[in-house]
């Protein structure tokens, strides 16, 4: 494994810690700041929006960057934001620094994806898609629980510092493994925002907002989900998080090897296929040792999902990847932003047990979308879309 591509791995592993672990440590935050939950949860809302309009924006700005600079840049208003929030002393300064946590966090990790790309041979750039995305799912899968673990050693501002860490250590690495690079494809941002409205770009991105929506509408919620249907809580949940996390990686290696093997369509079509029939099965098994098994079979699955994505829009216009991958990036956390939101509603209306078969139909539409019929674009523009799977 190239120790570049793994300290880009690493960086994104802070990123995905940040924007996920607000939610276990909500109550103590709210009791820290002085507010309701309820009011604590905008943080959450906050830093998911501002990346997901921020992130096709400060790309089309920075398109002629060299990506080094740029994303050791990005790591330090990241970490700055994060280091803001460990001592923020009211509400409106910690909403301040998840502003600037997220402006930090938008930039890099399309940043990162298209650099990954353009450092590995073509062959292999599925691999190195699949490693720097596995980073940003191992931080659900692993790095929340371990975070949660922090706050109720040290307090919740710990978790900050946790992360403010890990951001000081990316940068230096990659600023001293990191080879100066310069992505392909300085697009005016007319032409950019036309290429996202091409009716296949759209739909991709589309189809990873639905994804996303789904796997959040359950994720958001495990720890109830678990605790009704199999009696997981405690330690057993955070044991159950750690498999599904070792699951993950093992799935990422997989899936790289596979979208450059089959191709990004194929491979997502498996990956979501495999979590519309696993996800309802959670229901069924009714003790901790079935429910850990399937979990793992599900997170060895479904991990293809983000990076087979990723390849399928670098190959539907590669002179455009960077920017992409920022409206990929964009479309993931729209959607996991309206997965929890939805999902909150169904818990409140429906019960827990509703979320497994609701997030199950939301992946079969993802699916269905992805198995209809082809059509090419009129004028598919030149580079590297021949060497490309879609």
């Amino acid at each position: 494994m190239p120790p570049r591509l793994l300290i880009l791995a690493v960086a994104a592993f802070a990123i995905g810690v940040d924007g996920f672990v607000v939610a276990p440590i909500l109550p103590e935050l709210s009791r820290e700041l002085g507010v309701s939950v309820a009011a604590a949860g905008q943080l959450i809302t906050v830093f998911t929006l501002v990346y997901a309009i921020a992130a096709p924006v400060l790309t089309s700005l920075t398109g002629k960057a060299d990506r080094k600079r740029l994303l050791v840049l990005t790591l330090l208003v990241f970490t700055a934001g994060n280091a803001l929030s460990a001592v923020a002393p009211s509400y409106p300064v910690m909403m301040a620094s998840r502003v600037i946590a997220a402006l930090g966090a938008a930039l890099y990790l399309p940043n990162a994806s298209g650099a990954a790309v353009v450092l590995s041979p073509p062959e292999r750039s599925g691999r190195a898609l699949a490693l720097v995305m596995g980073g940003l799912s191992a931080a659900g899968l692993i790095g929340v629980p371990f975070g949660t673990v922090v706050a109720q050693a040290v307090g919740p501002r710990g978790v900050f510092w946790m992360i403010v860490l890990l951001g000081l250590l990316a940068s230096a690495g990659v600023a001293v493994f990191l080879p100066s690079v310069h992505l392909p494809g300085a697009l005016s941002l007319r032409e950019r925002l036309a290429m996202a409205a091409r009716p296949n770009i759209a739909g991709l991105l589309v189809v990873t907002a639905v994804t996303l929506l789904g796997a959040y509408m359950v994720m958001a919620y495990v720890a109830p989900l678990l605790r009704e249907t199999a009696g997981i809580a405690g330690r057993g949940l955070t044991l159950v998080m750690l498999v599904s996390g070792v699951a993950g990686m093992i799935g990422t290696a997989v899936a790289g090897r596979a979208i450059d093997a089959y191709g990004g369509r194929r491979v997502f079509a498996v990956a979501v296929g495999a979590a519309a029939v696993g996800t309802p099965l959670v229901l069924f098994a009714h003790n901790p040792v079935l429910t850990g098994v399937l979990i793992f079979a599900m997170g060895v699955a479904s991990a293809g999902m983000v990076p087979a994505q990723q390849m399928r829009l670098m190959a539907a216009a590669p002179e455009a990847g960077t920017l992409l991958l920022s409206l990929n990036s964009s479309a993931l956390y729209l959607g996991m932003s309206a997965g929890g939101g939805l999902g909150g509603a169904l818990l409140a209306t429906l019960g827990v047990t509703a979320l497994p078969w609701c997030a199950a139909a939301v992946y079969l539409v993802a699916l269905l979308v992805t198995l209809l019929p082809r059509r090419r674009a009129a004028a598919l523009p030149a580079g590297r879309s021949g060497a490309m799977r879609t």
